[in-house]
């Protein structure tokens, strides 16, 4: 459930290409790539919900890694992808504090990123996440994969990547999430806000 070694990167991207193109070229020229990592352990692509572009997570167990694939991974849409998207993405980086799997593998259709903001120390808000976050997450419906951990640039905020069978199973998740911090403004004095969320087109576990 904890892995504190763990590096996510979160890369949105704007364009009109379509996403099934994307996901295609991802799965011919990129996958590849990734998978031979040995310290790969995730990587998710999703149309963005309203269209105008894609999103994605990579989760790596070794950060210089993570960072040299990250690299890797904006030449390689520069070059391939230059005809379906438009400029550089918009990058998160975080630090994975708890990773938790469903049981129940496969059906990993639909993505949401969520940001909370204003949070005290992590040492002071993790048995938070692990006593009241983690049971309700894994209790909801559809979940399939949490990565959640602080942004590297803001200490204070959080930054949770959400997978699920499908969007109704997400949505309602995030209610529930929105309704137990609201609970609990000692420890999550801001309600969470959803980044990014969409179907997801390509998915790939270790």
């Amino acid at each position: 459930m904890n892995d504190p070694q763990w590096y996510l990167t979160i890369r949105r991207y704007s364009g009109t290409g379509a996403p099934e193109e994307i996901a295609q070229r991802v799965r011919d020229g990129l996958l590849p790539t990734l998978r031979q990592e040995p310290s790969f352990r995730a990587y998710y692509v999703a149309r963005i919900d309203g269209g105008g572009g894609i999103f994605s997570a990579t989760v790596f167990d070794d950060q210089a890694v993570a960072r040299r694939i990250s690299d890797h991974v904006l030449g390689w849409a520069g070059d391939n992808l230059a005809d379906l998207l438009t400029g550089a993405p918009l990058i998160t980086r975080a630090t994975v504090a708890v990773h938790l799997d469903a049981e129940r593998k496969g059906g990993e259709s639909y993505m949401l990123v969520r940001m909370t903001e204003g949070l005290g120390p992590a040492a002071g808000t993790l048995p938070a996440v692990q006593d009241k976050l983690v049971p309700l997450t894994l209790e909801q419906p559809g979940f399939r994969h949490l990565y959640t951990g602080r942004d590297e640039t803001q200490p204070d905020r959080a930054i949770a990547v959400s997978v699920f069978t499908n969007r109704s199973t997400a949505t309602a998740a995030h209610a529930q999430v929105a309704a137990l911090m609201a609970q609990n403004r000692d420890i999550w004095p801001r309600s969470p806000q959803v980044l990014m969320a969409g179907e997801v087109i390509v998915a790939a576990l270790a």
